[in-house]
């Protein structure tokens, strides 16, 4: 029964849509004004294929167009540039109906074979894009053909239960076709960050402008977007669009406290004090909304199971050493001293708000030194040198190398406290924050023979509503299987027993569309990964949101959540003033 249901509201919500596409604001909008946001780093590039970190996507997905995600109100279906769609054969084929008239910034149509080329390409395992998994299913392709111009078929190798809510990049095709067609080298090196942003073209609500390193980068509204709202006026509203880049976060709040960016998520409890004291003494016309949901974003640590010394490979891929390093994470003063008292201890991966697949009944390895102790003698570290550091037979010290990326004060100081607990028992952890895009590069960049040069990295991750978002960790060939990656999208060289059953899992999870039946599988897929801890979780934070209240087309405060943020759509927003 909630297959049918499933299937027939992607049906009824198909039929509904019409072109161009309209964006339901919170209240009526005028054009014109700019909107400022920061940011903890520069992007590394435009190109979606290469894009894996947020500095780069967050950008991306202002300019470069999607078929289909969810509605922000209700978290249906909706379209985008996908006006209708039709599900056939049990969900095992849907068809495409594309907004005719939908053009890119340099005045070519937005068609089936810029969206077949996309996925063509998503789906190349060379290519090794980071939305790869949404192009494969047990191993088989998903068949994309072009019915007609406007008109494209996904036939899956098994029902996909996210199918209507994946937001892909749709690149243009006579930009990045004959790059591909010359190899897939040529294709990466595509829109670098050394590409003129007139070069970039758009087929999102924004186009980039300019791009000055460390700086900022700013977009303006692309005159050929294929949006609308209510009333027929042409969106985005807002005239610009820009990025500051401010690698630290309590500079990110002075910016907000001065009135020189838009929005603001205060991570901590001291932040919050700042904005609610400067709204207080009538400093800064601003709104802001303490602890009104828990983050969907993750922080964990991971070791790297690829180390090219085999003493540190072999520790790492202990699953007693990972348990005590667990056990040495006092997750109660990282939530008072990082966040200030605002925030829950994270046991496992899927995100505390997204309730229909969240369960808190997983395995808990708490704050406890003495057991650590114990874990880490059972591995033979029994004893300790003259220094205090612990030691084996062969009076190897204990030791790793911890980092986390530089200016983000909640993540520094996790960091810190996990190592001075370690230091207490004789565990030596060298910590120092690093640039973040150095931080991804480490994490996903393999050597050719498979190694990695990093030893533990402090990270996070975005989180969200579906589980099978996150198909690129959890799968072998994930590539952000981050604890123990493979070489251009394969498989690791050695993988344990519970990383194949969690691969399993997600396999199942994305194929299976009884939403009881989904929920049961990611429970145990949750219940695999606490127990195992390929990833260490640390503390979730609060959801601070704060706004200027220039802005309009802002949801109202029980509206807020971490799902969808302060508003809708940022074609919808617009400045007041």
């Amino acid at each position: 029964m909630k297959k049918l249901l499933v299937l027939g509201m992607l049906a009824l919500a198909g039929l509904a849509m019409a072109q161009p596409k309209v964006f339901k604001g919170t209240e009526p909008g005028r054009a014109g004004g700019a909107y400022r946001v920061t940011s903890i780093s520069d992007p590394r590039t435009w190109n979606p294929f290469v894009a894996r970190e947020t500095s780069s996507t967050d950008i991306i997905a202002l300019f470069l167009p999607y078929l289909t995600t969810y509605d922000p109100y209700t978290q249906a279906p909706e379209g985008r540039l996908a006006k209708s769609w039709e599900v056939r054969n049990n969900g095992l084929t849907v068809i495409f109906k594309l907004r005719e008239g939908a053009k890119w910034s340099d005045g070519q149509a937005i068609d089936a074979d810029d969206v077949i080329f996309s996925a063509t390409v998503h789906a190349d395992q060379r290519v090794n894009s980071n939305s790869r998994s949404s192009f494969i299913l047990d191993g088989q392709p998903i068949k994309w053909t072009k019915v007609d111009q406007f008109t494209v078929r996904a036939d899956f190798p098994k029902p996909y239960a996210p199918a209507l809510i994946q937001g892909w990049y749709i690149v243009p095709e006579h930009i990045f076709g004959p790059a591909y067609r010359a190899g897939v080298q040529q294709l990466q090196a595509l829109w670098n960050l050394d590409t003129p942003p007139a070069q970039v073209v758009s087929g999102g609500p924004f186009k980039l402008d300019s791009y000055v390193k460390g700086e900022r980068v700013v977009l303006v509204r692309n005159p050929n977007y294929w949006g609308v709202d209510e009333r027929n006026n042409p969106v985005a509203y807002l005239e610009r669009y820009t990025v500051q880049i401010v690698p630290d976060l309590n500079a990110q709040l002075a910016r907000f406290l001065a009135g020189e960016a838009d929005t603001f998520s205060a991570a901590n409890a001291d932040q919050v004090a700042q904005v609610l004291e400067r709204i207080r003494a009538n400093r800064l016309r601003a709104e802001i909304f303490p602890n009104v949901d828990v983050t969907l974003g993750t922080n964990f640590i991971v070791f790297n199971w690829n180390h090219k010394d085999p003493f540190k490979e072999n520790l790492f891929r202990q699953v007693k050493f990972r348990r005590a390093m667990a056990h040495l994470m006092d997750k109660k003063s990282m939530i008072e001293v990082a966040l200030g008292g605002l925030g829950q201890p994270q046991w496992s991966p899927i995100s505390i708000p997204n309730k229909a697949f969240f369960t808190d009944d997983v395995a808990k390895f708490e704050f406890n030194p003495q057991r650590a102790l114990q874990l880490l003698a059972e591995l033979g570290f029994r004893s300790k040198n003259r220094d205090g550091w612990l030691v084996n037979a062969e009076g190897k010290v204990l030791e790793f190398n911890l980092v986390t990326n530089q200016g983000n004060n909640v993540r520094e100081r996790i960091a810190q406290i996990f190592r001075d607990e370690a230091r207490k028992v004789g565990v030596k952890v060298e910590y120092r924050p690093i640039d973040f895009n150095e931080l991804v590069r480490q994490l996903t960049s393999p050597a050719a023979d498979g190694t990695r040069e990093f030893d533990a990295i402090l990270i996070g991750l975005t989180g969200g509503i579906e589980p099978a978002f996150s198909r690129n960790v959890w799968e072998l060939n994930g590539s952000l299987h981050a604890w123990n990656q493979g070489v251009g999208g394969k498989n690791p060289a050695k993988v344990e027993a519970f990383e194949v059953l969690i691969d399993t899992l997600m396999k199942r999870g994305a194929t299976t569309l009884d939403q009881a039946q989904r929920r049961q599988i990611y429970v145990q897929f949750q219940k695999v990964v606490a127990e195992n801890l390929p990833l260490i979780y640390t503390v979730a934070p609060a959801y601070n949101p704060a706004r200027l209240t220039r802005l309009g087309g802002m949801f109202p405060k029980e509206q807020i959540n971490s799902i969808v943020g302060q508003f809708p759509y940022i074609e919808t927003v617009f400045a007041k003033e």
